[in-house]
């Protein structure tokens, strides 16, 4: 009996396990020029001693070239907006600007992530992408 058992898992092995198999859709990376442009939303300060307060984030792309990303960040109340020369890799944009790494991921017209300055100066972002009429 066990030898039946044995046989007939094999068996089911061999020929069932196509059969079993699940295909997972391979999901093509954002194109990097779907960043260029203005993108406009919230940045959430996340702060253990402080709470969490919430202020405007604007963010301007203004080309990509092969994997780098070049732009603007501006964060309302922290001065000018500062330059950057970023990195788009699979879905994932990341740059920094003075003390801060932002890393952002693209979902459709969306972008969304965190900006960490370490010591209480970590902000969650979410932006999306301004239409121009």
């Amino acid at each position: 009996m066990p030898a039946l058992a044995f046989a007939l898992a094999l068996l089911l092995l061999v020929t069932g396990s196509a059969a079993f198999a699940q295909t997972v859709p391979a999901q093509t990376p954002p194109d990097p020029q779907a960043l260029v442009g203005e993108w406009a939303g919230v940045a959430t300060h996340i702060a253990a001693r402080a709470g969490a307060t919430r202020g405007p984030y604007m963010l301007t792309i203004e080309k990509v070239e092969g994997g780098k990303v070049y732009g603007r960040a501006d964060l309302a109340g922290s001065g000018p907006p500062t330059s950057f020369v970023g990195t788009f890799r699979g879905n994932t944009l990341t740059f920094y600007t003075g003390r801060f790494e932002t890393a952002l991921t693209l979902e459709g017209r969306r972008l969304y992530g965190l900006r960490r300055g370490g010591a209480d100066n970590d902000f969650e972002l979410g932006l999306d992408k301004v239409e121009k009429k």
